[in-house]
Formats: structure tokens, sequence, C-alpha cells
């Protein structure tokens, strides 16, 4: 009986391990956190003696197992004034208490919550996965880079891979696939590093690396098993919640009837891994939640659900105080958004000396892999943005076509100015190629049917007013006409025949006006008119040069157009 009772207390012992509740940057001013396991209420507010925050609180009898944690945001710090159907919930999720291994459970002041592990005081085992440092992952690449066989480099990746220390970003690990030649095992890895992907919603972006029909067909099938959402061609895109069962979401949500219930069923449906959602979606979710505080909450919750990231900024009218729009401005940064300095939630294309640093470097290359592979890695850092003609700079640097189609659909993720993207598509002439990227602007939303054409609109009179008056500003001549180039390269503007030639009468030489009425015909709204410029021009050459130049010009958009048609 003695050595029974011995033997069940010590089996008890064992079956309970240490959690601790561990709330980061809480102090008077912040943020303060309800903690709910099992039932159980834990705060960062030392309850009801209104003696100031902690930073701890230490759970000695939970036992191994499966848990359930749910964490509120406290609407007072003072948690005598809470009542739970007013607190804000944040987060929930089942967890798992392992014997022989302790367990943090950490709640950052954004609300965040980060799970991890010791076990006989080895390293953490964290649920947030951050990507391997420059440094390490350099020396990575430099060693697959350095075996002598694709065996060899793809049995460094496979271990790589598989060690459950390492992760990647997408960037990471496309740059890593890419040292593997052969498509088969480059899928197999793919599939693989998948484990160790932190940005899992980038994971597409190793698509454009198959070629071969099967490959594409297996990795879907791969991500169709983890909750992927495939379209039915080739591309794969996480696709938002279908209209019928979004419908169903929007109207549990209204149901519900307090505020506090409604912002619980939105922050369960973000969370929910094989949910996704269009911006529009997102934004009539939002809108049934009063609280701008609890919106701006949800709105930063919803990002990882997010389909169209780049119509996000649609949310920014949704908050009136500034307040949450700098809030949501540092959450989008932090994101990698480029926010311009006035608060608006943009993201700005490329600095002009920056860009022309760029394109020199591409230039430099001396093979068009080495081209290739330098604007592949412009395009796929995610601080980098570019307007429609930046990337049309650096996609006429590439000869082949097959090679721009892929740098074409690498480069949307980074355009600054969707509605022009459709002007590349005169740098291709193969039809198979312009079937290709009408494919894929798609699959990103676009309508396109009969006419990839843009609707050219001239620009307002007080707009235009102002650009005069710019241009006179530049006292010197070829500020003026370094001004008007610049005015003329910005896919953004278009102008009627008689305003470009108000524009060129700014400008003395006639070669200068020659040139610039040349780059000015991808801008005029009326193109019927605009020989009419032929009168500013002196010399009858350059009246030939400019009617030979606008007949190529209009031979080439023939084709495009009798194409589209």
């Amino acid at each position: 009986m003695i050595l029974f009772c011995f033997l069940a207390v010590s089996a008890f012992a064992q079956s309970t391990q240490t959690v601790n509740i561990i709330f980061r940057g809480i102090n008077n001013n912040t943020k303060n956190y309800q903690v709910i396991i099992d039932g159980t209420s834990y705060f960062s507010n030392k309850t009801y003696d209104n003696s100031g925050n902690q930073n701890s609180i230490t759970i000695n009898n939970l036992a191994t197992g499966k848990h359930f944690i749910k964490v509120y945001r406290l609407r007072n710090s003072n948690p005598a004034y809470n009542r739970p159907t007013k607190n804000i919930f944040v987060y929930s999720k089942p967890f798992e208490v392992r014997e022989g291994y302790d367990l943090d459970i950490a709640i950052n002041v954004n609300g965040r919550v980060l799970f991890s592990e010791k076990s006989n005081g080895s390293d953490q085992v964290n649920d947030v996965k951050t990507p391997m440092s420059n440094y390490d992952y350099n020396r990575l690449l430099q060693n697959v880079r350095s075996k002598w066989s694709q065996a060899l480099k793809g049995e460094t990746l496979s271990e790589a891979f598989n060690n459950p220390n390492n992760y990647f970003s997408t960037i990471q690990i496309k740059q890593l696939l890419g040292q593997i030649t052969s498509e088969n095992d480059r899928v197999d890895l793919a599939k693989l590093s998948y484990r160790s992907v932190t940005d899992t919603t980038n994971f597409t972006e190793v698509y454009d690396l198959f070629k071969i029909q099967t490959s594409k067909d297996e990795l879907n099938n791969f991500l169709r098993s983890k909750g992927w959402s495939i379209n039915e061609g080739e591309n794969m895109i996480k696709s938002p919640m279908a209209d019928n069962k979004f419908n169903q979401l929007l109207q549990t949500v209204r149901s519900k009837w307090s505020q506090a219930l409604k912002g619980e069923t939105e922050s369960e449906a973000f969370n929910n891994p094989n949910s996704n959602f269009n911006t529009n979606q997102v934004r009539q979710l939002l809108t049934l939640i009063t609280s701008e505080y609890d919106r701006l909450d949800l709105a930063k919750l919803s990002y990882r659900a997010i389909t169209d990231t780049a119509n996000f900024t649609q949310l920014y009218n949704l908050f009136a105080s500034q307040a949450s729009k700098t809030d949501l401005n540092n959450f989008l940064i932090s994101k990698g958004w480029n926010i311009n300095s006035n608060g608006g939630l943009i993201i700005t294309p490329m600095a002009d000396y920056k860009f022309n640093q760029l394109l020199q470097t591409v230039r430099n290359k001396w093979s068009q892999a080495l081209k290739g592979e330098a604007e592949s890695e412009a395009f796929n850092n995610p601080n980098n943005y570019f307007n429609t003609n930046q990337i049309k700079q650096l996609l006429t640097l590439i000869t082949s076509e097959n090679d721009r189609l892929d740098l074409a659909k690498l480069s949307y993720r980074s355009v600054t100015d969707t509605a022009n993207f459709i002007q590349l598509y005169d740098l291709f002439k193969e039809h198979a190629n312009r079937d290709a990227l009408n494919s894929f602007l798609n699959t990103k939303g676009w309508n396109i049917a009969h006419t990839h054409t843009p609707v050219k609109t001239p620009m307002t009179e007080a707009d235009f007013n102002q650009l005069v008056n710019n241009v006179h500003l530049n006292f010197l001549q070829f500020l003026k006409v370094n001004y008007e180039t610049d005015v003329f390269n910005n896919p953004a503007y278009f102008f009627t025949t008689g305003q470009i030639r108000e524009l060129l009468l700014l400008i003395n030489s006639e070669e200068n006006r020659l040139d610039l009425s040349k780059l000015s015909y991808r801008t005029v709204t009326d193109p019927a008119n605009f020989l009419q410029l032929s009168t500013i021009l002196s010399s009858q050459t350059s009246r030939n040069e400019l009617a030979n130049y606008v007949k190529t010009y209009d031979q080439n958009m023939n084709i495009h157009n009798g194409y589209n048609k």
C-alpha cells in the first residue's frame, strides 16, 4: 500500500508541468490582457488590488495533455471595472503541455501570442518562425554552390530543410532551389521546404521555377493538402472565400447581439488558416464593428488572410482618428510597405536615383542570365516597388521573351500603378506569351476580354496649368527639357494634342522638340490630331522623322490590337 501510494504520487508529480504566462511590454500606460486557460482567468493587471501590472504568472498545476487558451484585451486597466462581455477577444487556440517540457506563453503588448517550450535547459522551440539570418543564409548558399555535383547540392539542401532549427523566407528558398537543375528534384525539395517557410502566403512565388506541367500539378496537389485553395488553371493562388460561404459568415456576425461577440467571431474567422478574404470582404466585416480601436486590431489581424494585398489600402478610410491611421501605417511598414511621409497609405515607386543605379547594375551584367538574376532579386525584394515605366525599362534589357514574361509576372507584386500594368503587353510579340500574361492577370482579378488598351483621360485643366507653371519655374532650357522628359515618361499622365503643343512651345531647340514629340506620343489622347505638331517643327527633315515615328509606332500597336480582337 505504501509503495502504491508512493508510485501514485510520483506519477501525479510527473503529470504536471510549469506553465509561465509572460506579459511583454506591459506597463501602467499600455493595454492589459485577460488570459483564460481551461476556464481559469489570469490578468496582466494584479486583480482587484490596483497595485500595478505584473510581468509574469507561473502555473504549477497544469496537467500534461490538451488545453485551450483564450486571450482578451481589457477595456479598463483595473479588472474590477471590467465585464467579460465588454472585453475584446484577440486570440484563441488549443495547445498541448508535454511531459518533461515547461511551457512559456508570451503575450506581447500588441496582443500577439507566442508559445515556446524548454526541456532540461535546451533552446526554446518557438511557433513563430524567424528566417535564417543573412550571415548564416549566405554561408549555406555558398556551401550549396561549392558542391561539385547536383546530387551533393540536393543532399545539402535536404539536410538544411529537414533541420528543425532552420527557417527560411520564400525568397531564400527560391534562391536555394535555383541551384538545382532537375525539376523533379526541385519539386521534391520545394515540398520539403514548406515546413520551414516563414511567409507561407508568399510561397507561390516558387511556382515560376517549374516549366513542366506535371511538376506544377504535383506542387498544386501538395498545397491543396496543406489547405490551399488552388484554381483550375496552372497558377497557384489563394482564393477568397466563396460568396455563399462569406454571406453565411456575414450573417453570423450580424446575428451576434453584442459588439464583443461580433469581434470574437471575426477574429476567429481571420485566424482560421483555411479562410482567406479579398479586401472588399474584409471591409464588409469591419464595418459591422463600431469601435475604431477594435476595427484597427481586426484589420491588422485580417492581413494574414488577404488575397489582394495591393488593395489593402482601401481599408484606410474606415479610420477617422490620426492615431489609428498612424498605427496602421506602422503596421504596414512592418510588412514591407513603403509609406510616404504625409501619412498616406500608398506604396511609392523606387526613387529615380536609386532606380538608375539598379538599371546601371543590370546593364553592367555581362550575360543575360546574370541580368535576369539581378532583376529577379530586385523584384523579389519586399522593400522594392516600381512603377510600370520602371519595370518596362528593366524588362527591355532582357532579350528572351520567355524570360521577360517570367520577370513581368514576378514584378507584379511590386508594381505601384497596377492600372498601367497592361502597358507591358507591347513588349511581347509572340501570341503565346501574351496569352500567358493575360491568364496571369486574370488570376489577379483583372477582367480582360477583347482589349488590353487602357483608357487615356487627358490631364484636367487645373492640373495642366500647374504643370505649365512648373516648367516655367525652370529658368534654363536644359532644365525645362529634363522636366518635360520626366512628365512624358510618367505613366499616369495623358494629354491632348493641344496640351502637348503648349508644352513643346516652351522648348527652343528643334532637336529637343522632336525628341519630346516622339516621347509624348504614348500619352496623347487624340492621336488622329497628333501630326498637327509638325507645324512647330521648322525643318522638313524633322517633320518626316516624326511622321515615320508615328507610322512605326502605330504599326506595332496595330499588330497588338489585331491580336486582341
